[in-house]
């Protein structure tokens, strides 16, 4: 059974480097993209949004389908979109085609790290959910990197369309191993039975939005992820471009320390409940000097490249701890409602990314000149913005309960 779970971890971090890649590849593309079909900044960034909002919006039909149906199958069925999405944004020729084809992505993505935390949960020991949780998030910013430097010279050999329709033909693969290789849970630990009706089904919903301590933790969902997936995914290509004159490839190649630092973050702040006994310590170890720093950022009038990278790398690795939320939510919540427990949860940190980008957007808009460029007191506002918005849910997670790892069963109890 041990080499089945590692095999089954192994084909989820690989699911889950898939999602992360097209949700930060839009920052690379930016350039060659909003070139060839004119887009403004506005546009190219409501198109992104489609991702995150589409999957926001799918996170409570893949939380009930994975209760009922299973991860395996969830995640498998629901990756044949992203194909799909894929291909359809290599072939796009106008903003409405590449905003579909960003919607089918992230409905094709939007049931696969849920489902991973679910798989890891029942074939991992409780108490060191949050270390395997980590590994897990480390491997996916793998595919953050795959959509830096790597995607910036595929862009320049084959160009972005054929770059993504490659990505779409891996997605393919990918949802087939899930398919053959992933098991919902041992035959020790059987996945306890899904919600007899829809019923049954909404009542766990309601059950689970009562509770005050997952609305708290949504409040960090909300802001912690956003913030990193918001630079590395849009505006860092544009801010670092305009502000320091870099071509495509030299910006994927600052941008590659934002998944790398990420990837040593996850690792670092995975087994930090464990030494803490504290879930919630350990999210806020990270998430108060992510807002911080991105304050920081928003106020420096004149930083020199190497500064805004060394910024860029901090943010990142402080961002990683945003993730933990999740295990967070999970150590409150029965088997019964795992699913759509932490879909909910998982609507925080989709919904802000979408949020995020989209109001973004908007607040760019209005420092754009005629010729498409952005000034840097827009970068500034939106920074300062995000730091600021990130200090105010840690005032909001702050009464929550917390969870202590040490001492939670071998099972959760209802």
């Amino acid at each position: 059974m041990h080499k089945q779970r590692l095999l089954i971890l192994g084909v989820l971090c690989a699911a889950a480097m898939v999602s992360q890649f097209y949700r930060a590849a839009n920052s690379v593309l930016a350039a060659p993209v909003m070139a060839e079909l004119g887009l403004t900044p506005a546009a190219y960034g409501g198109m992104t949004a489609a991702f995150f909002l589409a999957f926001m919006a799918t996170q409570l039909p893949a939380g009930v389908m994975l209760d009922r149906y299973g991860p395996r199958l969830t995640i498998a069925g629901l990756l044949l979109f992203a194909v799909a999405g894929a291909l359809l944004f290599a072939a796009g020729e106008s903003l409405a085609v590449l905003a579909a084809a960003r919607g089918l992505l992230g409905v094709g993505c939007a049931a696969v790290m849920m489902g991973a935390f679910i798989v890891i949960s029942f074939w991992f020991a409780p108490r060191h959910l949050a270390l395997v949780s980590s590994f897990l998030v480390a491997t996916s910013h793998l595919g953050n990197m795959l959509a830096t430097a790597p995607l910036a010279f595929a862009v320049e050999r084959i160009g972005w369309r054929a770059a993504i329709a490659g990505l779409g033909a891996v997605s393919l693969v990918v949802a087939l191993l899930v398919l053959l290789v992933v098991r919902d849970a041992p035959r020790s630990r059987p996945r306890a039975a899904g919600p007899g009706s829809w019923r049954d089904t909404f009542a766990g919903l309601a059950a689970i939005l009562r509770m005050s301590d997952v609305r708290r933790a949504f409040a960090i969902a909300l802001v912690g992820y956003s913030s990193m997936i918001t630079l590395l995914g849009l505006w860092g290509g544009p801010y670092l471009q305009g502000g320091f004159g870099l071509s495509s490839l030299e910006v994927g190649k600052v941008l590659l320390v934002m998944p790398a630092a990420s990837l040593v973050g996850a690792l670092c702040f995975g087994p930090l409940d464990q030494l803490l006994n504290s879930r919630k310590a350990a999210v806020l170890t990270g998430i108060l000097p992510l807002g911080l720093l991105l304050l920081l950022l928003g106020l420096l009038s004149a930083p020199s490249l190497a500064l805004v990278t060394a910024l860029l790398a901090a943010i990142a690795f402080f961002s990683a701890s945003s993730m933990l939320i999740i295990a967070y939510g999970r150590g409150l919540l029965p088997d019964r409602l795992a699913g759509r427990g932490i879909t909910t949860i998982n609507i925080g940190v989709i919904g802000g990314a979408a949020l995020f980008q989209f109001a973004s957007s908007l607040l760019l808009e209005f420092f754009t000149d005629p010729g498409g460029a952005i000034a840097p007191e827009g970068f500034r506002l939106l920074f300062a913005g995000m730091g600021g918005a990130i200090l105010l849910a840690v005032l909001i997670f702050l009464p929550a309960r917390d969870v202590r790892p040490r001492q939670l069963p071998v099972r959760n109890a209802e």
